[in-house]
C-alpha cells in the first residue's frame, strides 16, 4: 500500500478512534445521569441501563480494534489476515480501516469455521 494511501488511513483511524472516546465519555455521562435519576425517583429504568450498557460495549470493542490497527501500523503488520496471513484488500481497509481479515476469513469467522486467534475482538 502506497505511502500516501496509509497515511491517509492512518489520519482516518485516528479520527475515528477520537469520536469513539468521545461518544464513549458522553454515553458514561449519560448512564450516570440515568443511575442518579434511579437513585432519586426509585423507578429504576433497566431498558435505557442496558441499551447504553451494550453501546458502550460495542464502542468499546470498536476502540480495541482502532487501537490495534494503529498498532499494526506501528509494527508493520497492518493490512495482514491475522488468520491466513495474505494481504487483505485495499478495498476493505478503505471500508473498514480496522479490520484485521480479510473478506473470506471474515466469512469463515462468522460461519464458525476458523477459530479466532485467542484475545481478538473484531468488528
Amino acid at each position: 500500500m502506497a505511502d500516501d494511501k496509509r497515511s491517509k488511513i492512518r489520519e482516518s483511524i485516528e479520527a475515528e478512534q477520537d469520536e469513539t472516546l468521545a461518544e464513549i465519555l458522553r454515553l458514561r455521562e449519560v448512564l450516570k445521569s440515568e443511575l442518579e435519576a434511579d437513585l432519586e425517583d426509585g423507578d429504576p429504568h433497566v431498558y435505557e441501563r442496558e441499551k447504553i450498557l451494550a453501546l458502550l460495549r460495542n464502542l468499546e470493542g470498536k476502540q480495541y480494534s482502532l487501537s490495534r490497527a494503529l498498532n499494526s501500523m506501528e509494527d508493520g503488520t497492518y493490512g495482514i489476515c491475522e488468520i491466513c496471513g495474505r494481504e487483505i484488500s485495499t478495498e476493505r481497509l478503505e471500508a473498514l480501516s480496522y479490520t484485521t481479515h480479510c473478506v473470506e476469513c471474515k466469512e469463515h469467522v462468522e460461519k464458525g469455521i476458523v477459530a479466532r486467534p485467542a484475545g481478538q475482538l473484531t468488528l
